[in-house]
């Protein structure tokens, strides 16, 4: 069984990246060795792991499921090295963190200097991504993600719920009139956001007991939800957007709030996401805890919006 593990390493390593020749670099090895210890192994285990042609390569069935056990390997000796390396500093070494990239971008960005300061010795790698996430085959030690598609096996822990609000500019609303129901949302252009999961065109609204989810629709639909405010900004229509997104705007009058005393209902929380193990990695357990205390709770960027809340019922 112990001469297997190289090959299965090595091998992990070729599934991840995508190539012989990638994997060979990021090992620093021969690609004649790679190729080597792979097709080694094939043969041990009597079965084919990758499909291979002058182009590509792509895992078989057996092939997948090594690959996944392999990465599970390769985090178990990496976790073992670091608790060992991490004794008297518990955030040594590389944190590999995804995160959603419109809110990372303006909320978390900006605060890992201070998260830096605090931990010297830590490299941080981000990935802003906008798109369905594999965490383990993405190489990712966490995902600060509010998709509401998440990885298959992950620990998801909630670190605060969106809020959200309807808006519009006053341009629109001097053009096309105010409502005063969401029913009237039908008879006015709204504006959607269509990623390549999930199209958010139903608009949950409540008010004491009276709850309804609208249909929407209109003439414009983006997967970029910075780009749904910009449209409404210029005019184009109605919007219903996370607070997060609108700290300037409703403050400076671009974006006008609509339905103020309706509660907006979806649900959206951001949710640190990991793969499941026995014991967190200490780096992985203080960026979750620095993230969650910057944001507070509620969110400092709510503040700017508590007149509006208390007008809900």
């Amino acid at each position: 069984m112990l001469e297997l593990l190289e090959p299965i390493a090595i091998f992990t390593h070729v599934a991840r990246a995508g190539s012989f020749s990638a994997a060979a670099r990021r090992l620093g090895i021969s690609k004649s060795k790679v190729s080597t210890q792979v097709a080694d192994l094939e043969h041990k285990l009597g079965v084919q792991l990758i499909q291979r042609t002058t182009r590509s390569l792509s895992l078989t069935e057996a092939g997948n499921l090594l690959y996944l056990q392999g990465e599970e390997l390769l985090r178990d000796a990496e976790q073992a090295v670091s608790s060992v390396h991490n004794l008297n500093d518990a955030t040594r070494g590389v944190l590999k963190v995804g995160i959603s990239q419109s809110f990372g971008t303006m909320h978390i960005i900006p605060a890992l200097p201070e998260f830096m300061a605090r931990h010297p010795d830590l490299e941080l790698q981000v990935s802003l991504l906008d798109h369905k996430v594999d965490v383990v085959s993405e190489g990712l030690d966490l995902l600060l993600t509010m998709s509401e598609q998440l990885p298959l096996g992950m620990v998801a822990r909630p670190l605060m719920k969106c809020q959200f609000l309807l808006v519009a500019s006053p341009g629109y609303i001097a053009q096309h009139g105010n409502i005063s129901r969401p029913e009237q949302l039908v008879e006015h252009n709204c504006l959607v956001y269509q990623g390549e999961w999930h199209e958010h065109s139903m608009w949950q609204f409540r008010k004491g007991e009276d709850y309804c989810e609208i249909g929407v629709s209109g003439n414009f639909r983006v997967d970029n939800a910075p780009a749904l405010k910009s449209a409404a900004v210029s005019g184009l229509g109605i919007v219903y957007l996370a607070s997060y997104l609108m700290e300037d705007e409703i403050a400076q009058g671009t974006l006008v709030p609509l339905l103020p005393d309706w509660q907006l209902t979806h649900n959206l929380p951001l949710q640190a996401v990991y793969p499941r193990r026995k014991h967190l990695a200490p780096k992985v357990s203080a960026f979750i805890d620095f993230i969650k205390t910057h944001i507070s709770s509620p969110p400092y960027w709510d503040a700017k919006f508590d007149h509006l809340y208390k007008l809900r019922k």
